[in-house]
Order: C-alpha cells, then structure tokens, then sequence
C-alpha cells in the first residue's frame, strides 16, 4: 500500500519540510510521484523512515545516519538490536534518575528524610550496572586513594565510612573488601546457575527461582528495579555484547537461562 506525504507525516510525526529535506538529500527517498505529482511511499521507505528516527532517537548526527542504514533485512535487524540495546542502557539509566525524584518529592512533601548524598543518585555513571561499573583493579586504586586522603587528613573513621558517605544511596562505593564479597557472590551466582542448565533444571523450576532470588537481591545492593526494570535487565544481559562474551564464559545458554528467569521472579516478586 502506498501513501503519500501527508499521510506519512501524520503517522510519524516527521514535518513535510523534513521529508522533502531527506528526499533532497537522497536520505529518504520517495517509491513513486503519482500522477496528481504527489509523493508516495511504501513499506521498505517507511521502515526506512522508522531507522532514521531510531537513529536520531539516540542522539545521531544526520550526516552520520545515511552510511549507517542498508537495505537488506539481516542488516536492518542488526542496527535495530543495537538501538535496542542503547534504548535499554537508558531505561535503566533513567530508573535510577527517577527514584532520585521520587525521593526528592517525597522529602519535600515532610514524607521521608534525605541525605544530601542521595540528591545525585542516578546522575553521571551512577546509574550503571555494577558489572560495568569499573575493573576490579580500577575500583582498588580508587579505594587506595581514599585511603590516603583519610591518612592525609587525620581521620579515624574507616574505609566504609567516608565511602558510604560520599555515595548516594544504594550507589555507595564499597570498600575493597566489600567489593570482592560481591563479585564473589555473583560469581557463586552466576556457577549455580551454570550447573541448573547441566542439570537439565528449567528456568522456573523452585531450585532455580530460589538462585535467581539471590540474584534479585544482589542487584538490590546497588539499586530497587521495578518488574519492568528487572525484565529489561535480562533482556540487556542477552543483547548487550559485554555481558555476553561475559556469561559466555560460564556457558553458552547462561544469558537466556539467566533472563527467562529473571522474567518469571520478576512477574512472581516484583508485579
């Protein structure tokens, strides 16, 4: 089915001005000029149109989007995961900006106390996922310079002190020690679950809700998901090239296994 200009622009939301701009630059070319010389398009010109959008959803230049759209559907797929993944980076990212507001509204409402650490919590980096967050030996070396500060300045209190109050809620900065604990924990994770798929154990089976549980509450030492948040978690674990090659490691189905059962707790603890 073909449809014109006006129709297009109703349905995208894309001006005339800007589809007679892509159409002048070659970016969206027009199927056809009917004979009332109006301009027509068709499906494979409005999937065109969606990528254009995709890509200037995610802060793209428009002399960079033309060399990155292809024609043919395994190429289509390709750039359209990759948005995806970046869409799902900024999901959580703006979970976390958002408990931050929620916060923030409900001290000003007399709700709820608010330490002025927490006043930036999802800002920056903060709201990364701990696996992403650093290296181990970078998280050392920035736990070394405190450690030196607090020399430097004569301080008594420990390590975990100053940290947790320099961090916002939730995004604390854990001491070294605390910080191998944890990567502990989601190694001991992350083996158990390696041995439920050797096991031949299904993603909602109660053996394996019970270590997805341990999982659940391991990401709550950095921040609360919502069932939405937690879902696009495990999605993220799948698509996202880092945590792949990472879980990968343990074996090839973790990442799947990890996310179907992440989508059953979430639906079971967190609706």
């Amino acid at each position: 089915m073909a449809y014109s200009m006006v129709d297009v622009s109703g349905m995208s939301g894309v001006s005339l001005s800007e589809l007679g701009q892509y159409a002048e630059t070659g970016l969206l070319n027009p199927a056809f000029v009917g004979q009332d010389e109006d301009i027509y398009y068709e499906k494979p010109e409005l999937l065109r149109l969606q990528q254009i959008l995709f890509c200037k959803e995610v802060g793209m230049e428009e002399d960079e989007i033309g060399p990155m759209l292809r024609d043919t559907p395994r190429d289509m797929i390709r750039i359209m995961q990759q948005h995806r993944i970046e869409m799902l980076e900024k999901a959580l990212h703006l979970h976390g900006m958002i408990q931050t507001l929620d916060k923030t509204i409900s001290y000003l409402r007399g709700e709820q106390e608010l330490d002025e650490v927490e006043l930036y919590a999802g800002f920056s980096n903060q709201g990364r996922h701990p696996l992403l967050n650093e290296s181990t030996s970078d998280h050392v070396a920035k736990n070394d310079y405190y450690e030196q500060k607090q020399t430097k300045n004569g301080q008594k209190h420990d390590v975990n002190s100053l940290e947790q109050s320099t961090m916002p809620e939730g995004q604390e900065m854990k001491s070294k020690e605390d910080f191998l604990d944890s990567q502990a924990k989601i190694d001991r994770i992350h083996l158990d679950l390696q041995g439920a798929i050797e096991d031949g154990l299904a993603p909602g089976s109660s053996e394996v809700q019970q270590i997805i549980g341990r999982h659940l509450e391991w990401i709550k030492d950095y921040y609360t998901p919502t069932a939405e948040i937690y879902r696009d978690l495990g999605n993220l674990y799948v698509e996202h090239k880092n945590f792949r090659q990472m879980y990968d490691g343990y074996h090839p189905k973790l990442a799947e296994f990890l996310r179907d059962g992440m989508m059953i707790k979430a639906e079971q603890d967190l609706s």
